[in-house]
């Protein structure tokens, strides 16, 4: 679609008078919260920053899946052209959560889900839970362009936090009747925004979230199919989600290629979205940061081709890259969360961290030392998986719906078994499964189920959510997020 026909995205650029008030609040809240809280965790606060930051987030991505780290296939010459030669690569990232709310909200918060409490879909954010925007010094000017409708404004309720929060998901696509908004649209919106209105003298915390490689796989039309695979693989029909079924293929590989496809084309928007802002603004004084929410399954273990049901490596693990001036390009080994990309970015601005966030810089290296325990879930209604990983051991619960009773218990060495095919017996005497299993019983949600959403006993409680439409309920279902009735 030509730019001149495209809708203008700027619902939320002039707040009323009573979300004027709001964003004043929590920013007078945020600073009563660091006033309590007191000093920083570290010794000495940070020095004073200045520079641009810019989050760039990929909705469902592996990062076994980039040619940024290692993968076959040419799927990301341009982050390889912004981020390989010049940013700090983790090779052991994880997300915090299996799914996109809870994950996201990490990144912006440096809590875990226990913490920030969310921990299902159209599940509104506390207002006491502070993020990086509220955070960050008031000579910042804060931005966000989302590209899933569980990221807007009424599912998350966090877009009073930013100055300027584009939420505008109104492009029906793909053969699962998919409302989402592509890569394309969401990198024209912001930099028309950060052209037209953003302050020059201001610096910028910008957010851009894509979905595109998220199911279903497809690519725009003309976007060009450069990936054939060999052989072939018979679909497991019982192994394919429901929703994906309604374009079904007789080759597994098939979605494999496609899923490559959709990252090779977010990769070439994500190069359009850096090249134009580093036109506009520079970016040699800039912090980047690029990851993911998660990952996604392909064509392992017991469902294919989705996500969030389970702390396997393929749906957890994400790519996490930075760049930051003076920082030496390096590829890390050390185990990294999405939560360390908020008190990265405190950092880089200057700002003290909260004593309830990690003392972690990811650009330093700071805090990410051998021993260190990274911890993951995926709470869903019918079961929650919670794991720690501490070096190359991780030790997994399956935790009963709405309870603290632990149903199972598996220890992989990832070492000797990366793929998670042969699980091992839980190793008692560690103190790694002994926190796992303590945070267990201390979560304030049982079995990841938060209070407004424990009650019944229906198997899909979104169904429960009474600030769900009809037509909601329709566009989760097409993303694989609602069971079908």
């Amino acid at each position: 679609m030509p730019a001149a026909q495209r809708p203008d995205v700027s619902a939320h650029a002039f707040p009323g008078l009573g979300v004027v008030l709001r964003e004043l609040a929590a920013r007078v809240a945020a600073v009563l919260l660091l006033a309590l809280l007191g000093c920083s965790s570290s010794d000495s606060p940070p020095a004073p920053g200045g520079g641009d930051i810019v989050l760039i987030t990929v909705d469902t991505l592996r990062p076994d899946h980039l040619s940024l780290f290692g993968y076959e296939r040419q799927t990301s010459p341009h982050l390889e052209a912004w981020f390989g030669e010049q940013g700090i690569l983790y090779e052991r990232a994880y997300s915090t959560e299996a799914n996109t709310p809870p994950s996201v909200v990490s990144i912006l918060s440096g809590l875990l889900p226990e913490k920030h409490g969310v921990r299902r879909f159209y599940q509104l954010l506390d207002r006491s839970v502070p993020l990086v925007t509220d955070l960050l010094p008031a000579r910042y000017t804060t931005a966000a362009f989302v590209s899933n409708i569980v990221l807007t404004k009424e599912a998350l309720g966090i877009a009073s936090r930013f100055d300027h929060y584009d939420d505008e998901v109104n492009e029906h696509t793909g053969w699962r009747n998919v409302w989402e908004r592509r890569a394309e649209a969401t990198t024209d919106a912001a930099l028309r925004w950060v052209r037209d209105k953003a302050d020059p003298d201001s610096p910028l915390f910008l957010w851009v979230h894509y979905i595109d490689p998220h199911a279903p796989y497809d690519a725009p039309a003309d976007w060009p199919r450069r990936f054939r695979h060999e052989g072939s693989r018979p679909v497991v029909v019982k192994r394919i989600p429901l929703p994906m079924r309604v374009n079904l293929k007789k080759d597994a590989l098939d979605y494999v290629d496609a899923y490559d496809e959709e990252i090779a084309y977010t990769d070439a928007e994500i190069g359009r979205l850096l090249a134009g802002l580093d036109e506009l603004r520079g970016l040699d004084d800039a912090l980047l940061v690029f990851t993911a929410d998660h990952g996604e399954s392909m064509l392992e273990h017991e469902q294919w081709f989705t996500h969030g049901y389970h702390v396997y490596e393929e749906i957890v693990r994400v790519p996490l890259a930075i760049r930051a001036p003076g920082a030496k390009p390096e590829r890390r080994t050390q185990l990294v969360t999405g939560a360390d990309v908020a008190p990265t970015i405190l950092r880089f601005a200057g700002v003290a961290l909260p004593e309830e966030l990690e003392d972690v810089d990811l650009v330093s290296g700071r805090g990410l030392g051998p021993g260190r325990r990274i911890f993951v879930e995926a709470s869903q209604p019918r079961l929650q998986w919670r794991a720690v990983v501490q070096d190359r051991s991780k030790w997994l619960a399956a935790i009963r719906p709405r309870t603290r009773v632990v149903r199972r218990r598996l220890f992989y060495d990832l070492a000797a078994d990366p793929e998670e095919l042969r699980p091992l017996a839980w190793r008692d005497g560690d103190e790694a499964p002994r926190e796992l299993l303590a945070r267990i019983q201390a979560d304030p949600d049982p079995g990841g189920a938060p209070a407004q959403f424990a009650a019944g006993k229906r198997r899909d409680d979104l169904k429960r959510n009474p600030r769900l439409t009809a037509e909601t309920r329709k566009r989760l279902r097409a993303l694989g997020y609602v069971d079908p009735d």
